[in-house]
């Protein structure tokens, strides 16, 4: 990141639009045995979901200024989402479907740090929320989707492409259905398992220039965890850091940070100083259990100072 102060835009809008999901995670002494029992060392109860926890990073990093929108179900794992979410600095636009709402369990082995998700499938985008994505997109500094729902994807990506809002993407694992929409999309941000599923047997240099090269993005970014990650771009394959915590929680750490990179685009701080945003945003996220940790816009202007 340039050490000289960085302007950014105060409270930018962001629009985040995917899948929102009510998390339970529990902490095992180690994974369960078949026909254990297993006490729970700690518990929670977070959101979660690219876009839940995506937008919940971006709303608190601005103190405002986000709009999450999302399908949700009916039922007791509906209400605990809505209330989690009402608590947060959220325009919130859920749009109900009546069937069972997503939500997973999430056991987090203390003994080795390795997690195992159980989840149930979000609704699909219904007309009624498809017919609003040009109000969500509107006056928007930057939009953040994802690949859960593809026909909800390519209808927010063409709606943004009118509208000339820039789009930052979380592909999530890689997944053959997001080939038809992904292509022009700003900002591609990936997982290392993105390139090595979709180019097997390649090193991740090779395999991101050939996503480069078909689907164009202005920058395609692939996430390595604790050893950063790595962003090309027209001036070629650059680095990004990552920031050493000691590791409390990672559920959840590639949400975070594409959130924060998402905020970071829309109040106009360059790629480099963006993906430093979002790295330091993730780490402290990790440092603590469930979502309490994400930072605020008081410890990000905090960070900031003191990168100068």
């Amino acid at each position: 990141m340039d050490r000289q102060q960085i302007r950014l835009k105060e409270m930018p809008k962001v629009a985040v639009v995917g899948m929102a999901t009510i998390d339970y995670l529990y902490v095992l002494d180690s994974h369960p045995a078949e026909d254990s029992e297993n006490p729970v060392r700690r518990h929670t109860v977070v959101v979660g979901g690219p876009a839940g926890r995506g937008s919940i990073t971006a709303a608190r990093l601005g103190g405002g200024g986000v709009g999450l929108y999302a399908m949700c179900g009916t039922g007791i794992h509906a209400d605990v989402l809505r209330r989690e979410l009402t608590s947060e600095p959220l325009e919130l636009v859920l749009f109900e479907r009546a069937e069972e709402s997503q939500h997973s369990a999430v056991i987090i082995a203390a003994d080795h740090g390795t997690r195992t998700t159980i989840w149930t499938p979000q609704p699909r985008a219904d007309l009624a929320m498809l017919g609003t994505l040009a109000e969500a997109f509107t006056g928007a500094d930057a939009a953040l989707l994802d690949c859960t729902d593809p026909a909800l994807s390519k209808a927010a990506i063409e709606s943004c492409r009118k509208l000339g809002v820039p789009i930052v993407i979380d592909t999530g694992g890689y997944k053959e259905s997001s080939e038809e929409f992904l292509h022009g999309v700003d900002y591609i941000a990936a997982p290392e398992k993105f390139f090595t599923r979709r180019h097997p047997g390649e090193p991740l240099d090779r395999g991101m220039a050939r996503v480069f090269a078909d689907f164009e993005p202005k920058v395609l970014v692939a996430t390595q965890g604790k050893r950063g990650g790595v962003y090309l771009d027209a001036t070629g394959t650059h680095r990004y850091r990552a920031f050493e915590v000691t590791v409390e929680d990672s559920c959840g750490a590639g949400d975070t940070f594409h959130g924060a990179l998402a905020w970071a685009i829309a109040a106009g701080a360059p790629v480099d100083a963006a993906l430093d945003i979002a790295s330091w945003t993730a780490a402290q996220k990790c440092a603590t259990f469930g979502n309490v940790g994400i930072p605020d816009h008081v410890a990000l202007k905090q960070f900031l100072t003191e990168q100068r």
